[in-house]
């Protein structure tokens, strides 16, 4: 994938640290299987982007898309964690819709990603080599509690992209 090691928004093939066998040992990760979308995986993006329509969201719109992540985790956290709901819905809704944004900007194409790990909706460009995980991108952010972050990730992210050969 592409070779800018300091972005966390590309996909690790682990979080765990290397043991000293694996730190001894060159590693041989296979590159992910990418595979076109089926109908009803276009079908499964489309309709969570338009449901954030639905919550009133500006489509298109990276800061009104932040500014509704930022209400959902805020209200999120503001429960007792043993109240919480499960945020897996929340966190691919928000990271589909950012993923549509940074592709439409940085012309990416979704695909489906299969590696050891298995497999997951995530944006290719063959030029520059580029593989993001977007709903991973908000599922960090959600999981560190970071608030205000989306849109100037997102445009950090299209800048570097744009500077890709």
């Amino acid at each position: 994938m592409a070779s800018v090691s300091a972005m966390s928004w590309f996909k690790r093939t682990s979080d765990d640290a290397p043991t000293d066998e694996e730190r001894a040992a060159p590693a041989e990760v296979a590159p992910p299987v990418l595979e076109p979308l089926t109908t009803a995986e276009v079908d499964w993006i489309r309709t969570n982007i338009a449901e954030l329509a639905e919550q009133d969201v500006r489509l298109n719109d990276i800061d009104d898309l932040g500014r509704h992540y930022d209400e959902l985790l805020g209200a999120w956290v503001r429960l007792d964690e043993s109240r919480r709901p499960d945020p897996n819905q929340i966190i691919t809704q928000i990271g589909l819709g950012f993923g549509q944004y940074v592709a439409d900007q940085a012309k990416l194409d979704w695909t489906v990603a299969t590696d050891s790990q298995g497999a997951e909706i995530a944006l290719h460009r063959a030029r520059g080599n580029v593989l993001i995980y977007p709903t991973n991108v908000v599922a960090k952010q959600w999981s560190a509690h970071d608030f205000h972050t989306l849109p100037a990730l997102a445009r950090e992210m299209i800048a570097t992209l744009d500077q890709l050969p």
